[in-house]
């Protein structure tokens, strides 16, 4: 008995050791697949490459140097054979490769936390959020490229972390889409105007802004889709009337094609916005987001203007 009751705390102290473990490699492991979600995306990959090149001819180079001094300079063709075929080829396939990987661990890592109820709070996994819910709620027109998509996706998962500090998530996320949702109406407008007015022959002018629209749209609806799963109701939209506001987005997606792809467009028929933000305002949300649309990837000064035009007051 005396050795029984000596045995138990020692017991309990293995076993918290083990739970400690346990949770200290569970989060390892979660913290890999986030880390190799972001190769399912094409932009990380292309980032991964480059310096890949840079590396690997940092080290030709540097072999180059090496074997000049050691006086093999004659022997620089077995040096690229080695850092080229052996080298920077086998591993520029690799990083090709991680797109399986990362589009598989984003599946697997969206599985798990949609069950969370706290996934909201978490930043970390606010990315993968941002991507199901635009897998699964957006259907982008022709005319956007494959830089629209991510450029809402990463530009919804900026404002839900962002409207997540402090208090009143709900209000300030409902702000921020009433805001865009103004924006996308009046970006609808100039739209429409270049595709029917007297400016139509700029087919370059009809493009942009109708990759313009298409980010900015699609944006609002993963937000919109955010807000309906996280509190079960769509946030209030009293400047849209009694019209739903799905099929407000959903028109303003169409129109992208009808404007950019069509001759003879058809003008914005949808009725104006009621009691807009103001104006002021929106003009700089419209300006702030065509930067970081048409900035590289990643564009992290871009995307902080536009949040801040989104959201005044709440730099981080």
């Amino acid at each position: 008995m005396l050795h029984d009751a000596a045995a138990v705390p020692y017991t309990l102290r293995e076993r918290r050791k083990v739970r400690s473990r346990c949770g200290v490699e569970q989060r390892s492991v979660m913290d890999l697949r986030l880390f190799l979600t972001r190769f399912a995306d094409a932009e990380a990959r292309r980032g991964l490459a480059r310096w890949l090149i840079v590396l690997c001819g940092l080290g030709c180079a540097a072999t180059l140097v090496a074997l000049a001094a050691l006086g093999y300079a004659d022997r620089w063709v077995f040096v690229l054979v080695v850092w080229v075929v052996l080298l920077f080829i086998p591993l520029r396939i690799g990083v090709e490769a991680l797109q399986t990987v990362g589009a598989r661990m984003r599946d697997v890592v969206g599985d798990r936390v949609a069950t969370d109820p706290r996934r909201y709070e978490r930043s970390d996994v606010l990315p993968i959020i941002a991507d199901r819910l635009f897998a699964t709620r957006v259907t982008m027109p022709r005319i956007a490229k494959p830089q629209q998509s991510h450029k809402a996706r990463e530009a919804a998962a900026a404002i839900l972390h962002r409207t997540a500090i402090g208090g009143d998530t709900a209000g300030r996320l409902a702000g921020a889409i009433r805001m865009l949702l103004a924006a996308a109406g009046i970006e609808a407008v100039a739209l429409s105007a270049t595709a029917t007015g007297v400016a139509a022959e700029d087919i370059q002018a009809r493009w942009e802004g109708a990759r313009a629209l298409s980010a900015l749209a699609a944006l609002t609806q993963v937000l919109v889709a955010a807000y309906a799963e996280r509190w079960g109701t769509l946030p209030p939209t009293p400047e849209l009337g009694d019209r739903p506001l799905d099929d407000y987005l959903e028109a303003a997606l169409d129109y992208c094609d009808e404007a950019a792809l069509k001759i003879d467009a058809l003008p914005w028929t949808e009725p104006p916005l009621r009691d807009l933000q103001e104006g002021v305002a929106i003009d700089d949300v419209r300006a702030t987001w065509r930067a970081f649309a048409n900035a590289g990837i990643p564009a992290p000064r871009a995307l902080s203007a536009f949040l801040d035009a989104v959201l005044p007051g709440t730099a981080v």
